[in-house]
């Protein structure tokens, strides 16, 4: 038996959720995909998530208190080309693990996404209407919809998160825009794409705290700033010592795409805040200090 079961162990937000546990010494496994990265802490073993016979029966003998459902097709473009395995990925492999969830009487942990949001009526709420305007969106709130039926289930919708994560895989937003200020190249940033941006390890935490408590329901879990892309990397430039003339002005209208892409889908956490007496995350300029701190190896590989 084990505490925590997280899918997704091979992503951003998973591969620190795994390091946290350890740390706090809770008993945990991660699951990732066959041929994907595996996280630098914690025990872990592949599965395909869209084929539950290579992860049920492993799954109920493990018998988890806890799961905690990262995994997903999360790349919006690329659940736009393949519409069909991102519903297979994101909602059908949802419905299952909440059947394993019920016959386990276990914790259901999802986490779902701020662009479940339209991004003209920010900041939001748990109880605002949802209006995805991408296939990813809409795929995320399908998931959510089951997992709502469940009554030890929690959706936790996050924003774009930053930080380092804990496996070797291709850089995320954060970290290439990290590496081309400290290589003192220019960076385009968009000035018109607002997000309520959360520090991954921040985001462990809050996983955490959320499944030890007997919340239910939908929780918005953002950090407590407003930001552009343009202002968060304003903060990372000035952080670092990075010359903010590096830092081009952009807009989300000069990026030709098939699907529109949402202006502010800030999330209001204050749900959170009045549960657990503080926000999910803190400000990127207490954040990055410690961040940058962390891992200086890694910054200058």
């Amino acid at each position: 038996m084990t505490d925590f079961l997280v899918t997704g162990a091979g992503g951003a937000l998973g591969s620190v959720l795994m390091r946290e546990l350890l740390r706090l010494a809770r008993p945990s496994s991660g699951v990732v995909s066959p041929h994907g990265p595996v996280p630098f802490s914690g025990q872990i073993w592949s599965a395909d998530l869209a084929d539950p016979r290579t992860f049920r029966e492993r799954l109920l003998a493990g018998a988890p208190k806890v799961i905690v459902h990262l995994a997903a097709i999360a790349d919006p473009m690329v659940a736009y080309s393949d519409p069909e395995y991102a519903r297979k990925l994101n909602v059908e492999s949802t419905t299952v693990l909440l059947a394993c969830a019920e016959k386990l009487g276990a914790r259901f942990l999802f986490a779902s996404t701020d662009l479940v949001f339209d991004g003209e009526a920010a900041p939001y709420g748990e109880d605002a209407a949802p209006e995805p305007l991408s296939i990813y969106g809409r795929t995320k709130l399908e998931a959510e919809c089951h997992v709502l039926t469940y009554r030890r289930g929690v959706v936790l919708r996050f924003p774009l998160m930053y930080g380092l994560p804990e496996v070797a895989r291709k850089p995320t937003f954060f970290e290439t825009l990290l590496d081309r200020l400290r290589a003192g190249q220019s960076v385009p940033l968009f000035t018109d794409e607002v997000r309520t941006p959360l520090w991954l390890d921040d985001a462990a935490r809050a996983c955490v705290r959320v499944a030890d408590s007997e919340l239910r329901g939908v929780v918005h879990v953002g950090g407590p700033e407003r930001l552009s892309r343009y202002e968060m990397g304003e903060r990372i430039a000035a952080a670092i010592g990075a010359p903010p003339s590096l830092l081009q002005r952009s807009s989300r209208r000069d990026l030709a795409g098939p699907e529109l892409r949402a202006h502010d889908v800030s999330l209001d956490s204050s749900r959170y805040r009045a549960l657990f007496t503080e926000g999910p995350g803190r400000a990127m300029h207490e954040a990055l200090p410690v961040l940058l701190a962390q891992k200086p190896n890694r910054l200058l590989s």
